[in-house]
């Protein structure tokens, strides 16, 4: 069976794919300047050194290729290996033409589902506490990997500092995807700052396009922070972007104005959100929102985990970073047990080990950082019990 080779090339910074010259589809030579249709996570995970191999090649409207099969790497060896030997290799000379071998039939490789990619792509991997600096639960970074790749809607759940921001824009920075945040729990007009303003112009009225409004048409990642804190009406707007409407409705739009967007399908939605008595200012999202979510909930890592990133992040010994977490890990439990009201979080451990870092002796910086998330005095009150939690190491 004949196959059609491709090839990378930069234009304009970005990497492109073009058919490699010299190739025939029947008698017609095939245009090697023409671009060919191809998914953005294929070209994000190669060079220009990988060669691409498709069992069919048609030319679509706008000057560009596509393929119905689809792309595949070129594999290590195999009959397709051997066929772009040939098709590579300059014709030999009669003279020097050594004497032809026909190749060993062998079957095609094994194309590798999702989750063997997962476990083989070193660029796939879960990050490591002490090499990144950042860990999240492999299962958890499988199927966010997976969701992001596939444009899944996904909600992060978990308390405040477990990494729900962070390890989005580090999946984004991996897979090369760009990422836009709106801060949902700020957005106190979501008219506006969802769908865009009336405004006066030479006399006149027009309609000035939020910058939301703009980013859903191209593919990216967007980050929907804290919409646990969105208002309603905010929710109301999001909800034909999430469902299979995939569209922006804006009645609103004066004059000639665009009333309805159509999301790109290469547009990827991610929430986070706290839930629960702890956190004020939340409200309680709709059942019919979070259902056009994947959920995801995640906790605080492990002490030892914890322990490494402290260390990694700040440069403090690991026997100080253990005993940060220690003490952590008890006042977790104390609020576990409703002893006090609030936990905490990695982001105050890592205050903690700052200021370890900069001189600051334990005690003092523990002090600092955790009694003011407590209410009463040093003697009573949750804070009393924090205090004498940390006074007793």
């Amino acid at each position: 069976m004949k196959h059609y080779f491709f090839k990378g090339k930069l234009e304009k910074g970005k990497l492109r794919i073009f058919p490699v010259d010299g190739q025939m589809k029947g008698t017609v030579k095939i245009n090697p300047t023409l671009k060919v249709s191809c998914p953005k996570d294929v070209r994000s995970l190669d060079d220009l050194e990988t060669i691409y191999y498709s069992r069919d090649i048609k030319e679509a409207r706008g000057g560009k290729f596509y393929t119905v099969t689809g792309f595949r790497v070129l594999p290590e060896n195999g009959a397709i290996r051997d066929e772009w030997i040939a098709f590579s290799t300059p014709t030999e000379t009669p003279e020097t033409k050594a004497e032809e071998v026909k190749p060993e039939e062998k079957p095609e490789p094994k194309i590798l589902s999702l989750y063997e990619q997962l476990r083989t792509d070193s660029k796939l991997q879960a990050p490591k506490s002490d090499v990144d600096g950042f860990f999240v639960q492999p299962e958890d970074w499988g199927i966010l990997i997976r969701n992001f790749k596939k444009h899944v809607n996904t909600m992060i759940l978990g308390p405040a500092g477990s990494g729900k921001t962070t390890i989005c824009k580090v999946i984004c920075d991996r897979l090369g995807l760009p990422l836009h945040i709106f801060d949902m729990g700020a957005m106190m007009d979501p008219i506006s700052s969802l769908l865009g303003v009336h405004r006066l112009e030479h006399g006149g009225s027009i309609f000035d396009y939020a910058k939301f409004t703009q980013v859903i048409q191209e593919p990216c990642v967007i980050l929907l922070d804290e919409l646990s804190r969105a208002p309603q009406s905010a929710m109301n707007i999001l909800f034909p972007c999430l469902d299979d409407r995939r569209s922006l409705s804006i009645e609103m739009a004066c004059g000639k104005g665009v009333r309805e967007i159509k999301i790109h399908p290469e547009v990827t939605f991610i929430a986070t959100a706290n839930v629960g008595a702890e956190y004020s200012g939340t409200n309680s999202m709709d059942r019919a929102l979070v259902n056009r979510f994947f959920t995801l909930e995640l906790g605080y890592i492990p002490a030892k985990e914890e322990s490494a990133v402290l260390a990694k992040r700040t440069g403090i010994e690991k026997t100080t970073s253990d005993l940060i977490v220690k003490i952590a890990t008890n006042i977790r439990n104390l609020a576990t047990k409703q002893e006090v009201s609030a936990s905490p979080s990695i982001r105050e451990t890592l205050m903690v080990a700052e200021l370890v870092s900069d001189g600051w002796d334990l005690r003092q910086a523990m002090q600092m950082v955790y009694l003011p998330l407590y209410e009463g005095s040093k003697s009573e009150g949750e804070r009393g019990t924090i205090f004498k939690t940390l006074s007793s190491y």
